[in-house]
């Protein structure tokens, strides 16, 4: 009887469904497929009001939010970080339960936390539904756990979902798990609460199966949508034997979003109890942060009086109809594609184009190629173009720029014959020391520190740290248009070459010409600037320079600002919490010869609350967090030396030493090879680590360990993930391998999560069986109104365990490295000329 009383709302639901595909594939139809703006369930990811729906949200949309349905309050965060992939964490508080004995918790009630996934399987058109599969409540105590499988379609204002769920979700009007025809250990399931937690389940799929669907209406009013739903869940099989009752399987409610960043909803539940929901969304790749008040840079005139200049120099022009604006944006239209970005670096012009071209893929991308050659006709090297189709690479190919141009088939160059350009008189004589403190003065109001200017006419070239912008493209038009404003009219060519920790890390050279034009409304653009635009590794030597500038040695900067520090979920209270000033100094004795040290100072804590001892089977490095936190609230946090150097082409080194962070003190070295313009690496870090005693001052404890890890990285740019495998040695003494997966958005916020496998059991590992953790970088660049380098992170590390832990390193070589190479440069070329 109970299969039969869902016979009709599934009939229904599947009905809508091809109702909505089929009045989809008629193009005269109004009722044509419509994306409603995506909204989150109770659990935080997208969905109606318990059930997840199949269609993702915008690539980079993010939600932090809450909802309340007695008993479950549940705080979530979501993230779209790919296309096709959503994660959720969350913390859902039971009121009806305690967390543990009261004389120990309180009244505080049970906390648990939790992590969903759902990946989109297919994105939905006109002829086809989204489909997605999802696990909810994963590598965790399993409380909520489910899998589903949904599907849902939208024509008009409606949008119509059909699913069927296992677990938690597989409870309402049941039937046979389908998947037990191809093995009997699908029919049942296992019980999903996992003591302790942290384990990942095997368990999938698993077990009896119930149809879920709903309908959402766009009302007539904006904002405003209501939402119908049939829920999986009986609600008789909840956790903690927390059994609920329920007089219907179907909720009622709506969602309203007043403005862009915030979602309001509220519904009927059960048929019994009343749902709020509040969420707050943004989008990372947008989240870019307010406008800067930066000391524009010194206006740019073009050069006079002037001579002739031999054709042999003259810069490279191009006729109208080979501007690079609009010539690789023609010819991508001319296929029905669109250019996304370009740019040219160490021997390679990169183009990625996007949308689905109207005839063979193959013939596109050359013909695209060639037209790159023609508007570049001093190029030689490698031309590549990327297609990409729902921010995913659909086809990559590369040609070479002599090739194509030798190739019978190609018509001449477009670019117009080497004209006599006009150019100052070329005196051959060094600015003169007015102009030269003028350039240096200018260039530290725009955030740089100029180390030496090699003047050598037509050329010059400035060795400078950048200070301030985060992106590198804008760093290099500022760099030039203030050297553009400040030297004599004969310096055409600028080459900037970037430095860090006194070593040469990149090189951009630029027309002056071209940054003329570039500036003009008229003449030039961006595109055509940065096309032309040099980017290689730097050959020349900042101690070679015709003019060092006058440095003395040692320097010295610091900085003061609050911090706040916090672990969340424990039973002794929901939130311990420390806020506190940190004060940080360095000092530079030489270039690449570094004193660095920070004290943290207290302001309030609660770390007195924390009462569970470390029950470790492993040395105490991380577990005796108690001992450091309530006894090291003021403290030195850090004590270092570094040296760092260049040893061999695309190969740098770094000594390092002192007191290394908070519960270690050591000596180390570390190597990375990283090839110029390539987005792999590998290095190698070795270091001997000694435990600092729990005041963090200058006292040490017995144990010591000597770890290390060779570490792989690599870069996704298409859509800029970037992986990395550490496989070694860690500060317990085990040893394993930590996967870490990222992705930067184009707002420059990083998301990341991290696991690591050792050869210590579960056992010996403890509560959690293994390490994890989630983590964000916010660029503080997005906060401020003037431009800064720093960032804002905060790790999300359900539990701290002495497995799998390594130290916790200040200034990484590759983080020195891939700032200045690669994908930083092609993501924000278009900042060139902020």
């Amino acid at each position: 009887m109970k299969k039969c009383r869902f016979v009709r709302p599934a009939c229904a639901a599947v009905a809508l469904l091809a109702a909505a595909q089929a009045g989809a594939q008629d193009s005269n139809n109004p009722f044509l497929p419509w994306r409603p703006p995506e909204s989150v369930n109770d659990f935080g990811g997208t969905g109606l009001i318990q059930t997840p729906v199949a269609r993702a949200a915008e690539d980079g949309q993010a939600y932090a939010g809450f909802s309340y349905v007695w008993p479950y309050s549940r705080y979530f965060i979501t993230v779209q970080g790919l296309p096709w992939l959503e994660a959720t964490l969350r913390y859902t508080s039971v009121a009806n339960r305690f967390y543990g004995p009261q004389d120990f918790s309180g009244n505080q009630s049970y906390k648990d936390r939790g992590i969903d996934v759902k990946l989109r399987l297919v994105k939905g058109d006109a002829a086809w539904p989204n489909i997605a599969v999802g696990l909810r409540d994963i590598a965790g105590t399993g409380l909520f756990g489910s899998e589903y499988l949904v599907a849902d379609q939208s024509f008009g204002d409606f949008d119509v979902s059909l699913g069927m769920g296992w677990g938690n979700m597989g409870t309402q009007n049941h039937f046979g798990n389908p998947l037990g025809l191809f093995s009997k250990k699908f029919k049942v399931r296992p019980d999903g609460y996992t003591s302790g937690g942290g384990t990942l389940s095997t368990d999938f799929f698993r077990g009896p199966v119930s149809l879920f669907g709903g309908v959402s209406w766009q009302t007539p009013l904006d904002g405003l949508r209501l939402k119908l739903e049939y829920d999986p869940n009986d609600y008789q099989h909840e956790p903690l034997e927390n059994n609920l009752k329920q007089s219907v399987p179907v909720n009622v409610g709506f969602d309203y979003k007043p403005w862009d960043w915030l979602q309001v909803g509220a519904a009927f539940e059960r048929g019994e109890r009343l749902m709020l929901r509040f969420a707050t969304t943004t989008n990372f790749h947008k989240a870019k942060g307010p406008g800067k008040i930066d000391a524009p840079p010194p206006p740019l005139l073009s050069a006079a009086p002037v001579t002739p200049m031999p054709a042999a120099m003259a810069p490279p022009t191009v006729s109208a109809e080979g501007d690079v604006r609009t010539g690789l944006g023609r010819q991508a239209a001319l296929d029905g594609i669109a250019l996304q970005h370009f740019t040219r670096m160490a021997g390679e012009i990169r183009l990625t184009v996007s949308g689905t071209p109207m005839r063979d893929g193959t013939a596109v991308a050359y013909d695209l190629a060639r037209r790159a050659a023609e508007l570049a006709p001093d190029f030689k090297g490698r031309i590549e173009v990327t297609r990409v189709e729902y921010n995913l690479p659909w086809m990559v190919t590369s040609f070479d720029a002599a090739s194509l141009r030798a190739d019978a088939g190609l018509r001449p160059a477009t670019a117009s014959p080497p004209t006599v350009a006009p150019i100052p008189v070329i005196t051959g004589e060094p600015p003169t020391e007015e102009v030269r403190k003028e350039l240096a003065a200018q260039l530290q109001k725009q955030g740089f520190f100029l180390t030496a200017v090699d003047y050598r006419s037509p050329k010059a070239t400035l060795f400078l740290s950048n200070g301030r912008y985060r992106q590198v493209p804008k760093a290099i038009g500022r760099a030039a248009r203030t050297a553009a404003a400040v030297l004599p009219p004969e310096y055409q060519e600028l080459q900037i070459i970037f430095m860090d920790n006194g070593m040469e890390m990149l090189s951009a050279t630029l027309s002056r010409a071209d940054l003329e034009r570039a500036l003009s409304p008229f003449e030039g653009s961006i595109e055509e600037a940065w096309l032309r635009t040099r980017i290689d590794r730097p050959d020349a030597k900042a101690d070679a320079a015709s003019h060092p500038q006058d440095v003395d040695y040692p320097g010295f900067g610091w900085n003061i600002r609050p911090a706040l520090r916090q672990t969340l979920g424990r039973p002794e209270s929901f939130i311990l919490y420390q806020a506190w000033v940190r004060l940080n100094g360095t000092m530079v004795i030489t270039p690449g010869l570094n004193l660095a040290g920070g004290v943290g100072i207290n302001v309030s804590n609660n770390f007195d609350k924390m009462r569970i001892p470390s029950d470790s089977l492993l040395p105490r490095v991380r577990s005796d967090i108690k001992n450091y936190l309530q006894q090291g609230t003021t403290a030195m946090t850090y004590l270092q030396a570094d040296y760092t150097k260049r040893i061999a082409t695309d190969t740098y080194a770094r000594l390092y030493g002192g007191y290394l962070e908070e519960m270690f003190g050591g000596v180390g070295s570390e190597v990375l090879y990283k090839p110029f313009g390539q987005e792999w690496a590998i290095g190698l870090d070795v270091a001997w680590a000694k435990q600092r005693d729990y005041d963090q001052w200058f006292k040490f404890r017995p144990y010591d360990v000597v770890t290390g890890h060779l570490t792989g990285y690599y870069h996704y740019e298409p859509m800029g993930v970037d992986a990395r495998v550490k496989v070694g040695r860690y500060l317990a003494g085990d040893e394993g391998a930590t996967f870490e997966l990222s992705r930067t958005f184009d707002s420059g916020i990083t998301v990341g999560a991290f696991a690591t496998f050792t050869n210590v059991s579960a056992k010996q590992f403890g509560e959690g069986r293994f390490d994890k953790g989630i983590y964000f970088v916010f660029p503080l660049d997005n906060l401020y109104v003037k431009s800064t380098r720093g960032s804002l992170g905060w790790l999300w590390r359900p539990l701290t365990r002495d497995g799998g832990q390594t130290l916790n390193n200040r200034r990484p070589l590759i983080g020195q490295v891939g700032t200045a190479d690669g994908a930083a440069l092609r993501r924000d070329w278009n900042l060139l000329m902020d």
